[in-house]
């Protein structure tokens, strides 16, 4: 499995990890853990200069896989439509499902909020990764 990060925070865990985050960046470019990303994440990640290189680098290395554009899209049309989410961030949601992820790193407590919420994410529920203490998830969503 994998480990989707939200854009708003990448810059804590690529190029030079905060040391909350360090865990993360290390199972990454160790090959434990695989970043995930699709839909409007993809389109936030290009928007993130230092973080799309490294991205392009991580996918050829197979450390990244990408979800179809197309799919997390519709699943976001769909979740905003239902309006269950309080984030602003259906679009995390809404790849969590497409792409079977339920790790998310994250620091957005609204979007923890949805994250976690078995209505939205159940079999398995989801977990957010915000701090050191919280590494255990690495190995529970990425073996």
């Amino acid at each position: 499995m994998g480990v989707i990060n939200d854009a708003n925070g990448v810059h804590k865990v690529f190029p030079k990890p905060s040391n909350d985050l360090s865990p993360v960046h290390k199972a990454i470019t160790e090959g434990r853990a695989r970043v995930v990303y699709g839909g409007e994440l993809t389109r936030e990640y290009q928007r993130t200069e230092g973080f799309r290189r490294f991205l392009l680098r991580l996918d050829q290395q197979g450390r990244a896989r990408q979800v179809a554009d197309s799919k997390v899209d519709a699943e976001t049309k769909r979740l905003t439509e239902d309006g269950l989410c309080v984030s602003d961030d259906p679009h995390i949601i809404a790849l969590a499902l497409v792409g079977a992820v339920r790790l998310l790193c994250s620091e957005d407590n609204a979007l923890a909020t949805d994250f976690t919420n078995p209505i939205l994410l159940r079999n398995p529920q989801g977990n957010v990764y915000k701090r050191a203490e919280h590494a255990h998830l690495l190995q529970k969503h990425c073996g």
